[in-house]
């Protein structure tokens, strides 16, 4: 029974109709699932996934000047070798080590009491020049969270960032909150990006976005499975390293801003900016159409060529 009940639990809750079961049988299921729900938890696996999923919040609070102050240092000694899980818990955080497809990695997230939307941080241990990911939409541009996941744990990226907050929503006073990872100037992901930047200068730093191809304004963006650009009105040698390769690997069209379409440029992600202004050329932002991520997300053999093509950019 015990075994049904959780199994039940994993699949979506388990359900009793009041008008079939008499009080006391009640009151016994729902003893019995208060005595087992923490052994559902304790099941599931150690995955950077179910860590990424516990993360995830709806309320977003933006953090002060001196907190990001303090998170850039301490992203830089992590980009360094150094994860110091006591001065990350001043901040709010957890420091946790998962071993995942045989490897080893070590997550910075936010304690369950104190999740205020500040993004979900891995490294790999040891540390390696491989480019960095970041999905700083991965709430709200459907399945690239997961995506940037299974490639960080299937590959040899060096660290990789996730939002844990959707992109823009109502709060409980019917205000609009902005929680948008690659547009705000004050974030936990300027602090882990300039940090990247003034650590590791040699890595290229990359975000996996999704649009939506019926939104889009040109021809050419409408037919478009991949858009990639530099943030910027002229692409880079990563931006056309990457844009390259992946038209050599996948079958949709990849185009490169501006040269091949004038659209999802990303000229005011934040992110882009910030390491433009440290003299960091490694920004490249990969815009992936709803088709082609819900590819990457169900084939792992796709995801492996994608991924190879990502992880050899250098700036």
């Amino acid at each position: 029974m015990v075994s049904e009940a959780v199994g039940r639990l994993q699949r979506g809750g388990l359900v009793v109709a009041e008008n079939s079961v008499s009080q006391p049988r009640w009151r016994g299921w729902l003893a019995l699932l208060l005595a087992i729900w923490p052994l559902a938890l304790a099941a599931q696996p150690t995955t950077l996934e179910n860590r990424f999923r516990e993360s995830q919040g709806r309320d977003y609070q933006p953090p002060s000047s001196d907190e990001l102050r303090q998170a850039e240092q301490l992203f830089q000694r992590a980009f360094a070798g150094r994860i110091e899980a006591t001065e990350w818990a001043a901040l709010g955080f957890q420091v946790e080590r998962v071993t995942e497809n045989d490897r080893v990695f070590m997550v910075i997230r936010e304690q369950p009491n104190q999740r205020r939307g500040h993004g979900f941080y891995t490294f790999a241990a040891p540390m390696t020049d491989a480019p960095i990911l970041q999905a700083p939409h991965a709430l709200s541009d459907q399945h690239t969270g997961v995506i940037a996941l299974h490639l960080f744990a299937e590959g040899r990226f060096a660290a990789g960032a996730w939002s844990t907050a959707p992109r823009r929503y109502q709060d409980d006073e019917d205000q609009t909150v902005d929680a948008d990872m690659a547009h705000q100037p004050d974030s936990y992901f300027i602090a882990f990006s300039r940090a990247a930047a003034l650590a590791r200068p040699a890595r290229a730093l990359l975000q996996l976005h999704g649009f939506a191809t019926h939104k889009r304004k040109t021809e050419a963006g409408r037919a478009a499975g991949v858009i990639v650009s530099a943030g910027q009105r002229q692409p880079t040698p990563a931006a056309e390293q990457i844009a390259r390769c992946l038209a050599e690997k996948l079958t949709t069209p990849v185009l490169l801003y501006p040269q091949d379409v004038r659209e999802l440029g990303a000229l005011t992600n934040q992110v882009g900016r910030a390491l433009r202004t440290l003299g960091h050329s490694g920004f490249v932002h990969i815009e992936l159409a709803q088709p082609v991520r819900e590819q990457l997300r169900a084939d792992a053999e796709l995801r492996q060529r994608f991924g190879a093509c990502l992880v050899r950019v250098r700036p």
